[in-house]
Formats: structure tokens, sequence, C-alpha cells
């Protein structure tokens, strides 16, 4: 998929001097979608960003474009949402009826009393938010008879996100296409969190190219599964899955299942991630489909894994099921290619895993990508050199090496820092630590670096 790399990302994604900015760009589309309140319906808009790892987010301001009349709206009302399963969620901060500091022209359009305008809010009381992906909900009271209509992207614009959700009255979120953004930018500043990556070796990735977007594999029903390798003398810190696809409608959340591998076919389960939205959705064009009258959205799909997916040499199969698509989808299909791919063809199963079909002639169209890291890179002098135990460990881990120590520092499953020793010495305290699984980086005074995986009980 390396194909679509080059096309620009219009998400606006700035840190400088502690100040943050996330949003959408406008491509004055002169098209909208209603959001209006205080008349006799009600109706509200959602659209999403995700905070960084490593950063906390203060929110400070937040700016839409917005089609409207020319009198200025009465207010403003804005929650920020929890993202669950690909849909918005819990509000956990809301703000009604707030009057704009500004509301300036930006352009005239062709539509009879509604022109373009930029809004802009200041959030009464700051807050924080940490990593994960949020929506942002809104309503706007309009001045006059024409109403408010929150200004949408052109769909050939290269975004980040879930998109563009809708809601009337008390209803349930509807939408989250993968053709529209609302634009927007919310803004205030990033202070590190302090939580840092452990070191599992450098980046690196695999898949399955596109080939003239030549077929699809429906993704509504039953499951889908392709063959990926790991190196020997490697571990793969899985961190990202992107596929692509034709669609009209979308996906909204999705099984995601490593399995290992069985005579070449998929075997056992060894991770699942039930009811995952993907993080982002970029569109990229229009094309045919077979037998079908209309032609369908290419859009890829990146679904992030909330903790990095560890897996030895070997052969494994990602696989989807389950997939809960966006209400009347007509097309819904994993591309695939008949170019040569990764290990063998892809494969389908109607029944949940119990048996698989091979797709003979098929890969299907794929990236994965994490961090490898080279089991022999420190040789075997080293490895004779260092060594640490009890393992499980309870209250206190050896470490035994020749040179002295300069850091130790333990990570949880998810990335985040929960322990650090700048001692020297060569025992280091755990009885803080929970039950769990751990990450041990240990950084000697020679330059050598050792990571290694702790169970504590």
């Amino acid at each position: 998929m390396k194909n679509f790399m080059s096309l620009s990302i219009l998400l606006i994604g700035i840190f400088n001097f502690g100040q943050c900015t996330f949003g959408t760009s406008s491509a004055m589309t002169e098209n909208g979608a209603n959001i209006s309140t205080g008349g006799n319906y009600e109706y509200s808009g959602a659209t999403d960003f995700d905070v960084p790892f490593g950063k906390v987010f203060t929110v400070e301001t937040f700016e839409f474009n917005l089609l409207k009349g020319a009198a200025d709206l009465q207010y403003v009302n804005l929650e920020f949402i929890e993202e669950f399963a690909g849909l918005p969620s819990t509000t956990i901060h809301s703000f009604d009826q707030m009057v704009p500091v500004s509301q300036e022209f930006v352009y005239a359009t062709e539509i009879d009393n509604l022109d373009v305008y930029k809004v802009v809010v200041e959030i009464p009381q700051t807050f924080e938010l940490e990593r994960g992906k949020y929506f942002i909900g809104l309503t706007a009271a309009a001045g006059d008879e024409h109403g408010a209509w929150w200004e949408i992207a052109a769909e050939d614009a290269s975004t980040v996100g879930r998109f563009d959700f809708s809601k009337f009255e008390n209803e349930n979120w509807f939408g989250g296409y993968s053709y529209y953004d609302y634009v927007f930018a919310v803004s205030g500043t990033c202070a590190d969190s302090g939580d840092e990556q452990p070191e599992l070796g450098e980046a690196c990735g695999q898949g399955n190219p596109i080939h003239d977007h030549e077929i699809i594999f429906d993704l509504r029903t039953g499951s889908l599964a392709d063959d990926f390798i790991v190196a020997e003398n490697t571990q793969f810190s899985l961190e990202t899955l992107r596929i692509a696809t034709l669609q009209l409608g979308n996906i909204i959340n999705a099984t995601l299942q490593i399995r290992n591998s069985n005579n070449d076919l998929p075997g056992e389960i060894i991770y699942s991630v039930p009811l995952k939205g993907p993080k982002t959705e970029n569109f990229y064009g229009y094309w045919p489909v077979d037998d079908f009258p209309l032609d369908a959205a290419s859009v890829v799909l990146d679904f992030e894994f909330d903790e990095p997916i560890e897996l030895a040499a070997g052969k494994y199969f990602i696989e989807i099921r389950d997939v809960m698509a966006f209400p009347f989808t007509d097309i819904l299909g994993w591309e695939g290619t008949s170019e040569a791919g990764i290990g063998g063809f892809a494969y389908e199963s109607m029944n949940n895993g119990q048996s698989w079909t091979q797709i003979e002639g098929y890969n299907l169209v794929f990236d994965v990508e994490g961090y490898c890291q080279d089991l022999l890179g420190t040789g075997d002098l080293e490895m004779e050199e260092f060594a640490f135990f009890p393992n499980p460990v309870r209250n206190e881990l050896n470490i035994s090496s020749k040179s002295d120590l300069r850091n130790i520092s333990v990570y949880n499953l998810s990335g985040q820092l929960v322990l650090n020793s700048k001692s020297t010495s060569k025992k280091l305290d755990t009885s803080s630590l929970s039950a769990g699984i751990y990450l041990v980086k240990v950084e000697l005074k020679n330059g050598q670096t050792e990571t290694f995986k702790i169970v504590k009980r």
C-alpha cells in the first residue's frame, strides 16, 4: 500500500513551543451538515481527533467553519466525548450556550442566504485530555431562519480520523463516512506525559500492495485472514494494521485477531481485540466494482493496537471478523491482489474459524507495522555477561553483568513507564508493582542495552 503514503495529509497536528492544534482544513466545498438547535428540531454533529502518545493536551479554544445567514449565532453547545467501538460514547465535558468570541466571514457561496464563517469559542474551563481518540459534538443556534450548517471538507481530501457523525433529536449517532470531514480546529497546550516507549527495536513492516483495485472480498459476513512472517532470530512488536477497502458505507468496528499457523492454515487464536474501531480512514477516489452499477470508494483504514503485540519468529495470520458496518452498506470489501504476496494465499471462513477455505490465487491488501528487534544483535559474549533473576519475581529483581548499571526502566504493556531507577545497585525493588507482565530496559555503563520481559507475582 506504499503508493498512498506520498499523498498529502490535511489533518492539523501542530506542536510548537507547547501549543497544540488538531483539526482539518477547509476546501471551500459550500457543503455542510445541519447542526441547528433552539428551534423546532434538534440536530447535532460530531467529529474526532487523537491525542498522541506521550502528550497531555489542555483544551483552550475551539473554532469551526459554518454555513449560516448574515445574523450572528446566538450560542454554541459543545461537548467532548470519549470513543468506544469506533463511535462517540460518553460525554466527559460539556459547555452549553457559549457565545462566540468572533464570527468572521470566510467566503461567499452560491446558496441563497448562506455564506461560510469561521466561528471561535473560548472554553470557559480548561481541562486535560490524555492519549486517546475523542469526539467533539456540536450544535449551534442560528440568529435567523436560515439555520446552522457545519462545513464539510472535500471528499477527495486525504484526512485523518473517523469523520462526520450526525444525530437527530435524541437518536443514536449516525454516520462515520470515510468520504467527508467537518472543518474545525481545537487548540491549547501540550505537555509531556512522562510516558516513554520501551525499546522495541527498529521500525519495520511488511504487507501486500494494491494492484489496480482488481477484486474485493466481503467483510460483512464470515472471516477473512492472510499471513505474514516474522524472520528468524527476530522479535516483531506489532502496533498497526492497515487494510485497503472498496466500500459504499463504512466499518464502524470489527474483531481483530492474530492466529498462529497450523499446517499453513490459520490456527489457534493468540491475540484478539473485539469492537475495535479504525483510528484513521483515508479516502483515495472512486473505483468500479464488477456487477455493481455504482463506483465504490477506495478507503484505507488504520487499526492501532492499544499495546504492542510481541511475536517471535514464525508465520502468523491476521484475521478480521464480526464487522459492524454503517447502516445501508451496499459494498464493504477487503481488497485482494493477484500479485505475489507474503507466504501463501488468503483464507476465508464462514463458521467463526472452525474451518478455512483458501482463496486460491489471491492475497489480501494489508500492511502490518511495528518494531523489529534482532535477537542476535548483542552477540554471544555479551549475552553471557548479562543475566537477570528470578522470573517470575516478587519483591526484588537481581541483575548480573560485568559492567556497572546506568539505569533501569520498567514499562507496562501499554508502554507507560511505571518504575525507574538510576541507582548503580544491581538489585531492583519491585514490591510496588502490581501483578502482571512488564518490559524491563537495562542500560549498562559500557553502552550495552538489554530489554526483557518479567512476570510480577
